[in-house]
């Protein structure tokens, strides 16, 4: 609540503000110098042997990235190439649940991810990697920057942590060549726009893409029992979630007509003891409530004991991107073909010249493709196809032809058919 700046935070906020205030500055020293270290050359940034690609944000706490690094898995997927995705581990429930949802991908877990990276790729080959959770992670040069930014939240109080939720200053949005912004269908519209107006400050030739979460089913744990989610619909329940915007959940129950008398909010990650599930219980018995429901996230970080004591029913929910989805392909599609993988793998193109895994002439390259306007990133996209496989410049042509319309050919599963709630 302190780092929102939300009302009644209790009497002691007059004395925590200025002594967290002081350990933001500090924080932002700290990521200052950092940040040099790296820019001077002192601390080596890496080249990995695949094409990189980032998906995070700029604040603490959950804004969606789970079901966005899923998407960009499966586009891959679906083309037939292997993504290895790389993530550091503290949140176990969403390493957990990419590993249930995305069988046939490989796994890097580690706070190293460079040495991870390293150790998966010797034992079996992949053809893009994805850098979950990555926009501040300096060890491992990228080749695309993704951000995402929930609209219910996107930047607390404007603060750095501890004092605000910011990572970083809202400047470094400029790194980002997409900005995916999440729960669209629970904000106004207006409040949408003007958001994109102040992310633009930052970042003047971000691309947007919205989504939001759709519900499918409520499904029970240990049986085959599912519920249409109009099935609840008036009815009166309790429910519990521990994710990094809890009231996005609350608001979706509310969005679907659900009547929710009480609703416990943990903090993201949390792990729940059984004193805590026999109190959600004993709370929804008291109430007269018909069901208790939470998140899948939640239910798999802790799945014996959630079954045991509180027996709910889970949303399971999917990704449903709104505008930008043909973009996001264009982008994807970039590190898509099998001659870019192969001179990514040699260091060679096709013709003996410096592939774009040529060290600062990629990587520069990479720059230039995140910061241009929509016409230059186009014709930059068509001119490397066409240079690794000419054959494929009409079929890409083709794609950002449609990029506006209203649905690509893209098969449902790519579309987080099985996207966990996040």
């Amino acid at each position: 609540m302190l780092a929102e700046d939300r009302p009644h935070v209790g009497p002691w906020a007059p004395f925590w503000k200025p002594i967290l205030k002081v350990a933001s500055f500090v924080y932002f020293l700290g990521l200052q110098i950092h940040r040099l270290l790296y820019h001077t050359g002192i601390l080596k940034q890496h080249t990995l042997s695949r094409p990189v690609i980032s998906v995070g944000n700029v604040t603490w706490g959950g804004t969606g990235k789970t079901p966005i690094v899923e998407y960009v898995a499966r586009f891959y997927l679906n083309r037939r190439k292997t993504p290895l995705i790389l993530a550091r581990g503290y949140g176990q429930d969403e390493s957990k649940l990419l590993a249930r949802q995305l069988p046939e991908a490989q796994f890097g877990i580690g706070k190293d991810r460079l040495r991870a990276a390293e150790q998966v790729l010797a034992r079996r080959p992949a053809d893009v990697i994805i850098l979950d959770d990555g926009f501040q992670h300096w060890p491992i040069k990228r080749d695309l920057d993704i951000a995402v930014i929930n609209v219910l939240n996107p930047f607390g109080n404007l603060s750095l942590v501890p004092r605000g939720i910011l990572r970083e200053p809202l400047k470094g949005l400029r790194r980002a060549a997409i900005v995916v912004l999440t729960d669209v269908n629970l904000t106004p519209r207006k409040e949408l726009e003007a958001l994109k107006v102040r992310i633009r400050d930052f970042s003047p030739k971000v691309e947007f893409i919205e989504a939001y979460r759709e519900a499918l089913f409520f499904y029970r744990p240990g049986s085959r029992e599912r519920l249409a989610v109009n099935r609840l619909e008036g009815e009166r329940v309790t429910s519990f979630s521990g994710i990094g915007t809890p009231r996005s959940f609350l608001m979706l129950l509310n969005l679907l007509g659900i009547k929710t008398v009480r609703n416990f909010e943990f903090t993201d990650h949390h792990s729940f003891t059984e004193k805590e599930l026999n109190e959600i219980l004993r709370v929804k018995e008291l109430s007269e409530s018909k069901e208790v429901i939470t998140t899948e996230k939640d239910y798999l970080r802790c799945e014996e004991p959630v079954r045991r004591i509180v027996k709910p029913l889970v949303l399971k929910s999917r990704l449903r991107l709104t505008t930008g989805e043909g973009l996001l392909h264009q982008f994807l599609g970039h590190f898509a073909g099998s001659s870019l993988s192969q001179a990514y793998s040699s260091g060679e193109g096709e013709s003996g010249k410096p592939s774009f895994n040529s060290g600062r002439k990629f990587h520069r390259r990479r720059r230039d493709f995140s910061s241009r306007g929509s016409a230059s990133r186009e014709k930059t996209i068509l001119q490397d196809v066409a240079r690794q496989d000419p054959l494929k410049e009409t079929e890409v042509k083709k794609g950002v032809n449609e990029a506006g319309r209203a649905k690509n050919d893209m098969p449902p599963e790519a579309l987080g058919r099985e996207t966990p709630n996040v």
